[in-house]
């Protein structure tokens, strides 16, 4: 499970799929430059989403040093501050982006990149709040585990489950909203039916992500009512995690399949270059590295808690 200071691979793994995408067209357009500027924007809609859960804590300890607390909170403080601001300045500019994008000098996935950023940034601010109030609460730093104890009655490891959602939902939606849109260029002739499968997939890599932070809060409140133990909760949630992964995975090997066909009829008509098949065989090749070994994680985390499970 990565760590909440770490890129998810399954959001680095679609954001290969993409790029690969916009390679087979600079391919086939010849080397236009403008695609170029439209595999950044794509890289960048991409890239935010793996920030979505960022933390600012570290290993959990209790601040026993009156100062310790103080500088901790000290820096909080700023960093709440400097959140605030980026709220601030990206809603102020957003108006004038989707007055551009109306009169055509902006693409729209600017505009989607834009809005979800506001979004995360509001998120992350909410984060600072919350973990700034954490700590004057508790006098720890949180580590933000499902095993996490309560602060009094409050339970600041769902509330923190829930603001990441808030973002994932809105990922979604803008996800949702880009393959709908490659649906329609399909129809103008401006994209095939690879490129629309891409960004399916795409959304529904964001849809597991909501699963996957439902199930969290789910396992949580199992956690907190005594129903299972720390290391079932952890478990349970490892194994929608990885399971998803295998979905996605599996999906994507599809998707180079196909492009891996579509390659082998350019190359024996001698219309593409070498080394962009070579490239698509090589993410063919490492998906399916990828894929095995979550298959085999998938095996140890269920054997494990079956193992568990009849233990009680």
């Amino acid at each position: 499970m990565p760590s909440e200071h770490e890129p998810d691979p399954r959001f680095l793994e679609n954001l290969e799929w993409q790029l690969s995408g916009e390679l087979r067209k600079l391919n086939r357009s010849g080397g236009n430059h403008r695609l170029g500027v439209r595999v950044l924007k794509i890289a960048a809609l991409m890239l935010v989403s793996i920030g979505v859960g960022a933390g600012a804590m570290g290993a959990s300890h209790r601040l026993q040093d009156s100062w310790k607390k103080e500088l901790l909170e000290t820096r909080l403080a700023v960093q709440l501050e400097i959140a605030q601001h980026r709220v601030e300045a990206q809603s102020e500019a957003i108006e004038q982006i989707r007055e551009e994008v109306r009169l055509g000098l902006r693409q729209p996935l600017e505009l989607e990149q834009e809005e979800f950023q506001i979004a995360q940034a509001e998120s992350m601010a909410e984060l600072m709040q919350l973990i700034l109030e954490e700590i004057r609460e508790s006098g720890q730093e949180p580590l933000g585990q499902l095993s996490s104890p309560l602060v009094g009655d409050r339970d600041f490891v769902s509330e923190r489950i829930q603001l990441q959602m808030q973002v994932a939902r809105r990922n979604l939606e803008s996800r949702q909203g880009l393959a709908d849109k490659m649906r329609s260029d399909r129809q103008t002739g401006t994209a095939d039916d690879i490129d629309v499968r891409g960004w399916d997939l795409s959304a529904r890599e964001a849809e597991l992500e909501v699963d996957a932070l439902t199930k969290r809060l789910e396992v949580r409140e199992a956690y907190v009512n005594s129903e299972i133990t720390a290391v079932e909760a952890e478990l349970t949630v490892l194994e929608v995690e990885t399971q998803n992964r295998i979905t996605l995975l599996t999906q994507q090997q599809e998707l180079y399949a196909s492009e891996l066909d579509e390659f082998r009829e350019m190359e024996e008509a001698g219309t593409t270059v070498p080394a962009y098949a070579r490239q698509v065989r090589m993410y063919h090749a490492d998906i399916e590295q990828r894929l095995r070994l979550a298959e085999t994680e998938l095996g140890i985390i269920r054997r494990e808690l079956e193992r568990r499970g009849g233990s009680r």
